[in-house]
């Protein structure tokens, strides 16, 4: 679905039948224009942000932060809470009685989905893929899998036709029971999920002033995109012109990342209504050298960043994409290649459930 600032404030205008829906939940409705975006609240903000002082310690480098986006309140939290907000507010204005999504058998963005989509008593089915076939069993056997089918979610397994065409066959097939269906892409990464993470550089803006600290840069892994892309125009939105988001790949060269989040930044300028050339592309910044084989492979170096985060500040990430990024941050400040580098922030996005199904990795 193509968002610009007209249908969304359609949509905000639109809100007393979504809540009639839906009363127990809250929408955003303050005056400026942002705020009118419609959103559903389904976790407690703002998020901590805290000083790791013992990896600090241990790295001899500027003072390290980690903002908890791992602690929310949809079945273990994660990232994709905050595009949830925006994106089955947006359903609920739609009328939809059911949601579709999409990821890997471990997507940490179904889970939350799944979640999400029980707490506002919508039906949810899922299309699956498996980024490790040698692993099937293990994948499907705990972690986010089972906690899908613990929460009710309807699972449909993609085969060597991927997930498209399975995607496009359920759509169809909810339409035509009339339950306008609502169609949410892999990780949220669209204009409206980006919101979510627009939000969020709100409230880091808050945060940092409060706690009085100027981050150089912010570290978030990424692979679909929306994380990235929203962080950056909020910071900007709100007006953080120095702080560097630094996208750590997960899964693909960078110019493939950079694309994309190009044109998510493209789509979500249109939704707030700013020029599209409101952040400049010198401003997108993708690192590709950590994430190895492929999405859904560990990496040495990402299960020792992982082991050292847990041993050093009981913080536990994730095999396949926070330990990653969190192994570009520990490699970039151990060789001092992070320019005028101050008040570090890595950003948890969440996803521990997926390290019971990668236990072989973990085993001494």
């Amino acid at each position: 679905m193509k968002h610009n600032r007209r249908t969304i404030m359609k949509g905000a205008g639109a809100i007393a039948i979504a809540t009639a829906a839906a009363s127990n939940f809250s929408f955003a409705q303050a005056n400026d224009g942002f705020d009118k975006i419609p959103r559903i609240r389904l976790t407690n903000l703002p998020t901590a942000c805290n000083k790791m002082d013992n990896m600090t310690k241990a790295l001899s480098g500027p003072d390290l932060y980690i903002k908890r986006d791992d602690v929310m309140e949809l079945a273990h939290g994660g990232n994709k809470t905050r595009k949830l907000e925006y994106g089955l507010a947006e359903a609920l204005n739609m009328g939809a009685k059911a949601v579709v999504t999409q990821g890997g058998l471990q997507s940490n963005h179904v889970r939350q989905t799944v979640s999400g989509a029980a707490k506002i008593g919508l039906e949810v089915h899922v299309i699956l893929s498996n980024p490790v076939p040698e692993m099937k069993d293990q994948l499907m056997g705990s972690g986010n899998y089972l906690m899908d089918q613990l929460m009710g979610a309807h699972i449909h397994l993609a085969g060597e036709e991927g997930r498209g065409p399975v995607v496009e066959k359920v759509l169809a097939d909810l339409t035509a029971e009339g339950k306008k269906p609502y169609n949410i892409p892999a990780g949220a990464s669209n204009a409206i999920g980006s919101m979510g993470y627009v939000n969020a550089g709100r409230e880091l803006i808050t945060q940092w002033n409060d706690m009085g600290i100027s981050p150089s840069h912010i570290f978030t892994a990424t692979g679909s995109c929306g994380t990235a892309a929203g962080l950056l125009m909020g910071l900007r939105y709100f007006g953080n012109t120095t702080t560097k988001v630094v996208s750590i790949s997960v899964s693909s060269p960078a110019d493939r990342l950079e694309a994309r989040i190009r044109a998510l930044l493209n789509d979500a300028s249109d939704m707030l209504g700013v020029d599209q050339s409101f952040v400049k592309d010198d401003d997108i910044h993708v690192n590709d050298a950590y994430y190895g084989k492929a999405y859904g492979y560990p990496t040495e170096a990402g299960i020792a960043a992982l082991r050292m985060t847990a041993e050093k500040e009981g913080v536990l990430l994730d095999p396949v994409y926070t330990s990653k990024a969190m192994s570009g941050v520990i490699d970039m400040v151990k060789n001092n290649t992070l320019e005028n580098a101050k008040d570090v922030v890595f950003l948890h996005t969440g996803g521990a459930p997926a390290i019971h199904p990668y236990a072989e990795y973990f085993k001494v």
